[in-house]
């Protein structure tokens, strides 16, 4: 979206890294994107103890962490010194350090509805800290976001179904939908069914819904799948696994970490496993899946923003015993794993490639190229910064 906006508008972009300042290289990997770039440093530790104020604050925990008087300096000197036309807040965690402001457009580009995040990740906690934690979270979240919603032109979301949510919040709010994409060249179409062997699923392990997904498939889905085929191979594929997962795994699954790309493996692996509960907005993982040809195996939440159809474009189960049944299906059937891939793949194409964002992106925004036009972007980041390019 970065590199969009700016091969014809002056992009200013501000943003968080986790724990240090970007190495040069970080740097110019990212004003190579046409950038003016200005990078904070946030000390998780520091923010952390900084959310303490969401106790006598309006704050939610998520709103405290992310407010930082540093990074409101330099919004602030930008706003003071530049002409900004249109002021893009990227998640709600930046929208405190934009929203008062009275003489620019502004856009919420908030991906989720984060109460109705909270109320089903609250729904699916397992122990008593998180359900104190996410209990907290959504009590202050149905004064904090209501009241955003009217401090800015539009919020955009990734789903209808998270605009739905917000809108039975604030009826009187501006929403759009601004989905997001997936790289079709790099995430290339693999139609060859012959060599494709076992269930993958990826993500960043280390996350706690991943994580619970992936114990999930060991404990609960691959002994039924092993029930009819006890041979069938299980790979996790993804960042910083947790060493309880190393652990559970072990002579169950493999677990591959830290990989330099993950298309190969999805190109490899005959179905992509994955059992979401609870949480909203869009799950990337699952268009990377379908783009490269991967059938999908997942539940309808999994699917959330996307328009796909059981049995035409994945197979949508809604128990473990049900996404078991579909991934043996699934597995003993080529011809139909190569009618979900070639459909999941051209609704790839049609719905979600980057050209179709770009098209809703400058809709959101009332740009037409080339008109000159300055902005500023400020998005907070939960990983290096070179990890988002």
């Amino acid at each position: 979206m970065i590199k969009h906006l700016a091969a014809n508008h002056r992009v200013i972009l501000v943003t968080f890294n986790h724990g240090s300042l970007p190495s040069p290289e970080q740097r110019r990997a990212i004003e190579s994107l046409g950038v003016e770039l200005h990078v904070v440093a946030l000390n998780p530790i520091v923010a952390g103890l900084a959310s303490v104020r969401t106790l006598w604050t309006r704050l939610p925990l998520e709103i405290a962490f992310y407010t930082r008087t540093e990074f409101r300096r330099i919004v602030d000197t930008i706003f003071d010194t530049e002409s900004v036309d249109i002021a893009v807040s990227f998640f709600m965690r930046t929208a405190e350090y934009v929203r008062e402001r009275r003489d620019v457009m502004k856009i919420l580009v908030a991906e989720d509805c984060r109460l109705e995040y909270q109320t089903r990740s609250l729904n699916a906690s397992k122990t008593l800290l998180q359900k104190l934690v996410r209990w907290w979270e959504t009590q202050k979240l149905a004064v904090y976001e209501p009241n955003v919603a009217l401090d800015f032109d539009t919020m955009t979301f990734v789903t209808k179904e998270d605009i739905e949510a917000m809108r039975s919040q604030q009826p009187r709010g501006m929403y759009a939908l601004l989905t997001n994409g997936v790289d079709l060249d790099r995430f290339s179409f693999d139609e060859r069914c012959s060599h494709r062997r076992g269930i993958i699923f990826t993500g960043k392990l280390d996350v706690q819904a991943n994580h619970l997904m992936a114990t999930g498939i060991l404990n609960n889905i691959l002994p039924l799948i092993r029930q009819q085929l006890p041979d069938v191979v299980l790979s996790f594929v993804g960042a910083k696994p947790r060493k309880a997962l190393l652990a559970a795994a072990k002579g169950r699954a493999s677990v591959v970490a830290d990989v330099p790309d993950i298309v190969p493996y999805l190109h490899n692996a005959a179905i992509f496993l994955h059992p979401h509960e609870g949480g909203s907005g869009i799950q990337n993982k699952v268009l990377e899946a379908m783009a490269t040809g991967c059938p999908v195996v997942t539940t309808k939440s999994g699917l959330q923003g996307i328009e796909a159809i059981h049995g035409v474009h994945a197979m949508i189960g809604t128990s473990p015993a049900q996404i078991a049944e579909y991934a043996v299906i699934l597995l003993k059937n080529p011809e139909l794993r190569m009618t979900l891939a070639r459909n999941a793949r051209l609704l790839m194409e049609t719905t979600h490639s980057w050209n179709h964002v770009h098209t809703q992106t400058e809709g959101v925004l009332g740009l037409r190229p080339p008109a000159v036009i300055h902005h500023l972007h400020v998005t907070p980041s939960n990983e290096p910064i070179s990890a988002r390019i």
